[in-house]
């Protein structure tokens, strides 16, 4: 640490990275000690979220229409933006699934070494610029260990850091470093007094990288670029442009060319996978319903309180530099005002209501950081502060490992059993050389073994259980459903058990139907399917009434779709054939016996069976765990 203090110029990201090695690895670590599994199923059970996984193995191949199925093949493109995943698809390519762990390192590491730097543009001292960047890299930790506190305004300030920054994947653990990369290069082009066409590139090139990795925050860019172009430049804006036209110019063509990217792959992508994403259209009515919301918003309390705070803030460090995430704040608030202005379609609109909680409390923190540095610590002297400063390291470290320790430990007694069922599944699979043939036709259920199974390279399924993964039309996904169901032979009411709406707490969703069918059926007080209201039960229309228009996770079949899915189900009469039938005994359908002769039982543990087609194997030769 000594040598970071004797020259700023050393490169520092070797030291964030032994940072990031000490604040990380240790999750790794009580991972190989508490469980015995391969590394495909430690990412699936040790990182955060999964359901990206099949999309990044998928996109390691470069392919962008992955059925998954023998059976279909050319669809249209998945939608969602490739360039978001690019950096997770060719480390997987490279080394499989070790690149989730080695990313979190490298990813935390990048996180440390962007905010070091920013804050020495804001003019920390070095110690202190490193003690600031970790301090926001645990703060997600630190307010979810303050949850016992039990307020209100906290408890949404926890919610939302967690999206500030975290370890799932692609979003905010790579997505929000090319954000805070841009920060960090707008407090410089805002700084230089000369030399700054370079910077035209730089962020020309971020906010292209934004809009195709989460375009929520390319609007906030966006409009901090112009706030901080004419705060800059002020009432020679015009002459500066001029003078550089050609830069401005080739940077435009630049942002442009990922623009392109962005549309061309919208412009090739199945319309039904866009639908199951939750993008919707709104009609007049609609839009004026969303902007009542959001004058509602911002006359609202909190966020009143929000803005109070940050402007005062503002008055007291409006010379600064570290203004800039005040502005940053402001352009939050513009991004959503343009977006719902501007566009008659959109998707999880309170990601913008999000960065604004976000940017609203980044900037006090940020400024309080730096009264404490330029108010108490100046009064320290260098050696006193360097001490300091290292034992904040050493607390801060410490306290970081114990609390993901603990949380560790208490997660890992909750699902001890359910994992190791799953590693006897995926134990057994190794053993038996005949299913190691990728192209076997598999029916299985369970999310987490059809993730293993993918990351695994396997190819053909009967159903997948998370439609998100594939392009599939819906016709062709309700039809193997259905099919899926007609070879378990299931009937009608079966299947009604299995799509009927669910009431969960303060909303109604049914987890199958949301992960298979998506958000097709968003139901809140802004959209619903068709837009036909009167097309629900009565309690169905009270929680749409109720439920807040920018929450997108209510899912309500209506009941003329109910219908229509109970007749499809009468008239189709094709059933599955696959060759390794996996089923999970509390899994959605809740089957614990397959009803055909022309299949073995290979395997039976507490949670799974596994059963073979007779054509694969004819001896039938059960494996009991």
């Amino acid at each position: 640490m000594d040598k970071i203090e004797n020259s700023q110029r050393k490169p520092f990201f070797l030291i964030a990275l032994l940072l990031a090695i000490s604040l990380v690895s240790l999750k790794w670590v009580l991972s190989y000690i508490y469980f015995d599994e391969d590394i495909a199923l430690r990412v699936i059970h040790d990182s955060t979220d999964l359901s990206y996984y099949p999309i990044i193995s998928a996109f390691s191949d470069l392919d962008l229409s992955a059925s998954w199925s023998k059976a279909v093949d050319n669809q249209s493109i998945i939608s969602f933006p490739i360039l978001s995943l690019a950096v997770n698809a060719l480390f997987f390519k490279i080394i499989g699934s070790y690149s989730f762990i080695l990313l979190e390192i490298i990813c935390s590491a990048f996180f440390i070494f962007i905010f070091y730097n920013i804050f020495l543009k804001l003019s920390f001292p070095i110690f202190f610029s490193i003690i600031s960047s970790i301090f926001l890299f645990i703060l997600p930790t630190i307010l979810t260990d303050l949850a016992f506190i039990n307020i209100k305004a906290l408890d949404l300030l926890t919610v939302n850091f967690q999206k500030f920054y975290s370890m799932r994947f692609p979003r905010p653990i790579i997505s929000n470093l090319f954000f805070f990369s841009f920060i960090y290069f707008i407090i410089d082009f805002f700084l230089k007094k000369e030399n700054y066409v370079k910077s035209f590139y730089i962020l020309a090139i971020l906010m292209g990288i934004t809009i195709n990795v989460f375009f929520y925050l390319f609007f906030i860019e966006f409009f901090l670029f112009i706030i901080v172009f004419l705060l800059k430049f002020k009432k020679i804006f015009v002459k500066i442009i001029l003078e550089n036209f050609k830069h401005f110019f080739s940077s435009l063509l630049i942002f442009l060319l990922f623009v392109l990217i962005f549309q061309l792959q919208i412009f090739y992508s199945e319309p039904d996978y866009i639908e199951r994403l939750g993008v919707f259209y709104l009609n007049s009515n609609q839009k004026i319903i969303l902007f009542e919301y959001l004058t509602k918003f911002f006359f609202g309390k909190n966020f009143i309180f929000l803005f109070l705070l940050n402007t005062t803030f503002f008055f007291m460090i409006m010379h600064k530099p570290i203004k800039i995430f005040y502005f940053l704040f402001l352009a939050s608030i513009l991004s959503p005002i343009f977006f719902f202005s501007l566009f008659d379609k959109g998707v999880d609109y309170y990601h913008f209501f999000d960065c604004i909680v976000i940017t609203g409390f980044l900037f006090p923190i940020i400024t309080s950081l730096y009264l404490i540095n330029s108010k108490v610590f100046k009064f320290l002297s260098n050696r006193d502060l360097k001490n300091l400063m290292k034992i904040f390291l050493i607390l801060i470290i410490f306290y970081f490992n114990i609390s993901n320790t603990l949380k560790f430990k208490d997660r890992a007694e909750k699902t001890n059993l359910k994992r190791n069922n799953l590693t006897e599944v995926t134990n057994f699979i190794y053993k038996n050389d005949f299913l190691k043939d990728k192209n076997l036709e598999i029916f299985n259920l369970n999310v987490e073994l059809s993730t293993w199974f993918l990351l695994k390279d396997y190819k053909n399924f009967s159903l997948l259980p998370v439609s998100y993964w594939t392009p599939k039309t819906n016709e062709i996904l309700e039809e193997e459903l259905i099919s899926s169901m007609k070879f378990l032979k299931l009937d009608r009411t079966d299947f009604y058990n299995l799509i009927k709406n669910e009431l969960k707490s303060w909303r109604f969703k049914n987890e199958f139907v949301y992960i298979f069918f998506g958000r097709k059926y968003l139901a809140n007080s802004l959209v619903t399917f068709d837009n036909n209201a009167s097309d629900f039960e009565d309690i169905e229309k009270k929680y749409i009434a109720s439920n807040n228009l920018i929450i997108t996770h209510q899912v309500i079949i209506p009941k003329t779709e109910i219908r229509r899915l109970l007749n499809k189900f009468d008239d189709v009469n094709t059933a599955i054939n696959p060759d390794i039938v996996i089923l999970d005994k509390d899994g959605y359908l809740k089957i614990t016996e397959l009803q055909n002769n022309n299949y073995c039982l290979i395997f039976n543990n507490e949670a799974y069976k596994i059963y073979t087609s007779k054509k694969l194997k004819s001896e039938c030769e059960l494996v009991e765990n």
